[in-house]
């Protein structure tokens, strides 16, 4: 077979590694790349993906396994298929199997051990049953122990929603053998008491380490299953307590009558055992007699009845009574020689028999009328009693005459809780005092916890809250410090249980709110003050230049760019910072001595061609060309100002990027 490691389904999940192969699928370690975590990805091998009915069931029933959410149950997260591959992604646990564990297991595990392994196993299957889903494959192979020592139960990929149909595959059996139950065997009907009876297998294993039934084919194994009693496990294992041992024989009955009827009864019982090793199970039948009309028995019957049983007693042949008179015997002589008896005294004896016949028929009527007086029932009608709380249903059933059995418990999204989901027979119903009527009752909704969401993605915790049965309503958005798309509220909050289905409502971030402000004018501030303004506004101070200034004094702004118009918060706001005059002696020029004077010059941005500009400024004096001002600006600054000291006249020359753009002629 090609190998398929590498491959990418549905452009989520990529194969990485193989994890182990079994009959049906082949398991392999993967990466979720949407939710970045590892996955265990179960393959159906090619030769089933071909019989389509087998894969409608699979898929079927792999979604039905995909609602349960249990502490002890391994997660089942989606079901697809791609590249002519069927597959399922369930949660990946680290550990061994439990088949693992017993293997590295040096002696016998202890009884504590095996009750609590035991108790998690029941507990998983119990709440599988109460979903109205069996496994039909409990091994210790599909037991998996992680590091912590926690149980997870696996593979419910064959697992089958119970329904009046529920019948074991007729070509072959699914599950394995060594496990199956004997209804499994033959082929025969399957419920959650054929999950009983391999768990009751694998308790055998637990405690000795081997199988009860092995032999050299399959056959040979179903065969034991159907007809060899169960081993005696003490005879391998003497620590094991008879109370345990009772257990294990209760849930290993090859009559299905004769078995644990529920995994709560066995958990009950695993409970007791714990806390007392000298309780020991007793066995009990549990009888399926069907209910039968009665035919109604007449005063016609009870006389014929009479008169048969009158006739039978007379018609009975034998000798006359020891006591008997002389005058009887002599006629019954007379009557074995052919000779008849007096015809008075014949006549005699029928009218005593006639009498005493009609004394015992007027009795017998008397006596069945009284009889049927003391056992004859009202006809009540069947109220309705769903939806009212179990303890009024049972009072207006009582007082009915009826009987309420409300043994059956469920969990129900929409009935409060100890209130009536349903009634055996609808209402109106004629029935007889003394009735039973079943009634299941409500243990009120399944309650889920609610998983952290708070700083996921919309679509992870999409993926965490559906995958615990609950729904994620529509965000809402709100500006926030965190990043945009990062979940900033939740309610309800984690941790909370809540009814399954119920709406998680979460609030997204859209990032820090952004607004614009006006640039103020900041000449004549310190730096400190320009930057607490800037600062209040949401701005910063960004390049800070020094300039010498004849006008402003020392360490104050001479100007800010961008005065007066808008600025996103937290943009930088460029500085030009006094260094005071260039001395504070007069300068003079060192040709003519005369004292230089300073002409301020400023030059609006928006007259730039680029963007940012550089400015060149030169200063001509006769044949004597000098640059006295050289720099590159931006267009956001507004405006450049700059100081040129000389004395007489002269022509000032501005050019932008090199080319002349203004000529002014100067007195100083």
């Amino acid at each position: 077979m090609t190998s398929i490691i590498g491959t990418v389904l549905d452009k989520r999940y990529e194969i990485i590694e193989i994890v182990g192969s079994g009959g049906m699928a082949t398991v392999y370690r993967a990466k979720d790349l949407i939710l970045n975590r590892m996955v265990a990805v179960k393959i159906l091998k090619r030769e089933l993906s071909n019989d389509e009915d087998f894969v409608m069931k699979f898929e079927k029933e792999s979604q039905s396994a995909a609602s349960l959410s249990h502490p002890n149950i391994v997660n089942i997260f989606d079901v697809g298929l791609d590249q002519g591959m069927h597959y399922i992604i369930m949660e990946l646990v680290t550990g061994n199997t439990l088949r693992d564990y017993l293997n590295k297991m040096n002696g016998f595990m202890k009884e504590e051990a095996v009750i609590n392994i035991t108790l998690q196993i029941a507990s998983a299957l119990n709440n599988a049953h109460q979903n109205n889903i069996i496994h039909r494959d409990i091994k210790s192979q599909n037991i998996l122990v992680n590091e912590q020592g926690s149980i997870k139960v696996a593979d419910f990929g064959i697992a089958r929603a119970t329904t009046k149909s529920t019948i074991v595959n007729t070509k072959e059996v699914v599950g394995s053998v060594h496990y199956t139950s004997p209804e499994q065997a033959r082929g025969g009907y399957v419920d959650e008491r054929s999950d009983i009876y391999s768990l009751g297998i694998l308790m055998y294993e637990l405690t000795t380490k081997e199988l009860p039934y092995v032999a050299d084919t399959p056959v040979a194994v179903a065969l034991k299953h159907l007809k060899d009693e169960l081993p005696d496990l003490r005879l391998v294992n003497d620590q094991i307590s008879e109370g345990l041992v009772s257990i294990i024989h209760k849930a290993t009955q090859k009559d299905l009558n004769m078995r644990y009827q529920s995994v709560s009864e066995m958990i009950e019982d695993l409970k007791h055992v714990r806390n007392d090793k000298h309780y020991v199970v007793e066995e009990h039948i549990y009888l399926n007699d069907e209910t039968m009309v009665l035919p109604k028995i007449t005063e016609e019957d009870i006389m014929n009845h009479q008169l048969k049983k009158q006739n039978q007693n007379h018609s009975a042949k034998g000798k006359m009574p020891k006591n008997s008179s002389e005058d009887e015997q002599k006629n019954m002589k007379r009557k074995k020689g052919g000779k008849k008896a007096p015809v008075n005294k014949l006549n005699a004896t029928l009218v005593v028999l006639a009498a005493l016949l009609l004394s015992l028929l007027v009795f017998s009527v008397f006596a069945i009328n009284k009889i049927q007086d003391m056992f004859k029932t009202e006809i009540v009608l069947m109220p309705y009693v769903t939806g009212l709380p179990s303890e009024e249903a049972i009072r207006i059933l009582n007082e009915k005459g009826l009987i309420a059995d409300t043994t059956e418990k469920r969990f129900d999204n929409t009935v409060e809780q100890g209130h009536v989901i349903s009634q055996s027979l609808p209402e109106g119903e004629e029935l007889k005092e003394g009735y039973t009527i079943n009634l299941v009752i409500s243990n009120g909704p399944v309650l889920v916890t609610t998983p952290n969401v708070l700083h996921q993605t919309l679509q992870k915790a999409t993926v965490m809250i559906e995958n615990v049965g609950l729904t994620i309503g529509e965000p809402t958005y709100e500006f926030d410090d965190l990043p945009a798309g990062m979940i900033i509220q939740q309610t309800p909050k984690a941790g909370v249980k809540v009814k399954e289905g119920e709406t998680v409502e979460i609030v997204i971030s859209q990032g820090v709110k952004i607004t614009t402000v006006l640039i103020p004018n900041l000449a004549g501030n310190t730096l400190a003050e320009a930057e607490k303004a800037l600062k209040d506004l949401g701005l910063k101070v960004g390049k800070v230049e020094e300039l010498s200034s004849e006008d402003v004094e020392k360490g104050l702004v001479i100007s800010n760019a961008g005065v007066g118009s808008e600025a996103k918060q937290g943009a930088s706001v460029n500085l030009s910072i006094s260094t005071g005059p260039d001395s504070t002696d007069p300068q003079v020029d060192p040709t003519t001595g005369a004292e230089l004077t300073s002409r301020l010059f400023v030059i609006p941005t928006d007259t730039f061609i680029n963007d940012p500009e550089a400015i060149k400024v030169e200063m001509v004096q006769g044949e004597v060309t000098t640059v006295v001002y050289e720099k590159t600006h931006a267009k956001d600054e507004k405006e450049v100002k700059f100081t040129i000291k000389g004395t007489g006249s002269a022509v000032i020359n501005i050019y932008f990027s090199g080319q002349l753009v203004s000529t002014q002629y100067v007195e100083f």
